[in-house]
């Protein structure tokens, strides 16, 4: 299951990227760079053992509440998703779109599937993440 969730959020960016143009209007960009900060942020809150595109946690897993964690729990796909949102308002086509929806589904999939695996590492982690949303702070 890990490895067909990393497939498809992975083919689901490249056609982000490569399913339409790039000449975005500024508002774009600014949602596109927007994406590329939350992926900074949470890069540099994680810590370096913990970074994986699995999501199976590493062995050496700890949790991280530091940061960008404390507000949201998969900042990283949260960054997917503006990135993706910033090219597909920006240049629309019907690949951009699919790729977004489909983009959106797996990640929510990869989520539960994730946050059942950390649970089963970490018995505490439902409690610790109480209060943190998942990809939006104060929505879900």
């Amino acid at each position: 299951m890990s490895h067909a969730l990393v497939i498809g959020q992975f083919s689901m960016i490249a056609l982000l990227l490569f399913g339409g143009q790039w000449e975005l209007p500024w508002w774009a960009w600014s949602i596109f760079t927007m994406g590329l900060a939350v992926f900074g942020w949470a890069a540099l809150s994680l810590g370096g053992n913990n970074f994986t595109i699995m999501p199976d946690p590493r062995a050496t897993n700890q949790i991280s509440t530091r940061g960008i964690y404390s507000l949201i729990r998969h900042p990283m796909y949260t960054a997917v998703l503006l990135c993706g949102l910033g090219v597909t308002l920006g240049a629309p086509s019907v690949w951009r779109w699919s790729a977004l929806v489909v983009c959106t589904v797996v990640l929510l999939v990869k989520i539960r599937y994730e946050e059942g695996l950390l649970t089963q590492r970490h018995p505490t982690y439902p409690q610790q993440m109480q209060g943190v949303a998942r990809l939006i702070p104060g929505i879900w």
